[in-house]
């Protein structure tokens, strides 16, 4: 159901004629309903509108007001492409309600009804139904893509609004660290779902029954291991995870083998009604290979100081005597920084590292520090 800006007017254009293709007309015949108490009742003298979407022309084709039952009927000739939709819709407190679409020639009960809810700014209860993370393979910078997916539940028979344009009806944490937030259309319009303060927040009307919503973020290496807080129950969580080696712990979850899509294969893990307060922690390749390159520039950078050290005393020694010393020769100490360094690198994907560049560069200081080793003590 989807909020609209204004009522439809009371009478719209008929259909287009076509002398070429006479036929009955359809009839669309139903009531306009609101949920109590004591069960549904009529909604009386409320403007219903039926409309045509289609590839070729859309737009309302005739309106009319409910009677003291509730009720109304359409009689209205189709036209056009034949895969256009017809439905038809009512505007009951500044929100639209719609049928389902109206297939056949001739529809009546209770695929013609519509059912209208009354509205409310204060706050309800939401209830998750469903909760999904999707974490994708790092690009060649280290950051990785997630997807997120909600399946939200109205439990209540109220439409809920915002106290003003700039209140959320909904919101939600987001990771610290995420960027490129961007979010995706789906039973609820992308331009409702923003991010704010560091959480995803709804802003648009939400009535009764489930909406799924979804959106997409970036997180950098440094934000792995990434560590999550339920903030409420989650009826069912799920985390697929692209790289092999990724991980994820939480109490409730189980790993449910692998899935597949679009060609890329996700290992599936799933959890039935996690609480809320549950811990996640997501854990990737990368994050151990960033704690090693970490460990490596700070042997490196050790080791570089170590070589800028005896240099600074030869040369001060050797200005005493007018004597050139030349730069002490590579040691073993040196080579395995080197390598570990080169490796570090390879396993964080630096794009100026090719494979074939790797293997020459690890094969040749190898080769250099196995010669230096096989010489003895001294050597190194």
């Amino acid at each position: 159901m989807l909020a609209l800006a204004a009522a439809a007017p009371l009478r719209a254009q008929g259909a287009p004629r076509n002398p070429a293709a006479v036929q009955p007309p359809s009839i669309v015949e139903g009531r306009v309903v609101r949920p109590a108490i004591t069960g549904e009742v009529p909604v009386p003298g409320i403007v219903v509108t039926i409309h045509r979407v289609g590839p070729d022309s859309s737009g309302p084709i005739d309106s009319m007001r409910t009677d003291a039952n509730g009720a109304y009927r359409f009689a209205y000739r189709r036209w056009g492409n034949s895969d256009a939709i017809y439905f038809a819709a009512a505007v009951y407190r500044g929100i639209a309600y719609f049928s389902s679409p109206v297939r056949a020639a001739v529809v009546r009960g209770d695929d013609a009804e519509i059912v209208v809810f009354d509205t409310t700014s204060t706050p309800v209860r939401f209830t998750v139904q469903g909760h999904h993370y999707v974490i994708a393979a790092p690009r060649p910078t280290g950051v990785r893509t997630i997807v997120e997916v909600y399946e939200i539940s109205n439990d209540t028979v109220v439409t809920v609004i915002g106290r003003d344009s700039l209140s959320a009806v909904w919101s939600a944490p987001l990771p610290r660290g995420a960027t490129g937030f961007t979010p995706a259309s789906g039973d609820v319009s992308a331009s409702a779902i923003r991010a704010r303060n560091g959480r995803v927040e709804l802003a648009a009307p939400f009535s009764p029954g489930v909406k799924q919503l979804s959106f997409t973020y970036s997180l950098p290496a440094s934000a792995f291991p990434l560590d999550i807080t339920l903030d409420r129950a989650n009826a069912l969580l799920e985390v697929l995870l692209e790289e092999a080696g990724a991980q994820v712990r939480a109490p409730s979850l189980r790993a449910q083998g692998t899935a597949t899509t679009e060609g890329r294969t996700f290992k599936r893990f799933l959890a039935q009604n996690a609480p809320a307060g549950e811990h996640v922690r997501i854990e990737v390749p990368s994050s151990a290979a960033a704690a090693r390159s970490v460990v490596v520039v700070g042997l490196s950078v050790a080791v570089a100081l170590s070589m800028l050290g005896a240099l600074w005393i030869a040369y001060r020694r050797g200005a005493v005597g007018q004597r050139v010393v030349a730069a002490p020769a590579e040691n073993i100490d040196s080579l395995a920084a080197a390598i570990a360094a080169l490796d570090a690198r390879h396993d964080t994907r630096d794009p100026s590292l090719p494979a074939e560049a790797y293997n020459a560069q690890r094969a040749a200081l190898k080769a250099r520090l196995a010669a230096m080793l096989a010489a003895g003590p001294g050597a190194g």
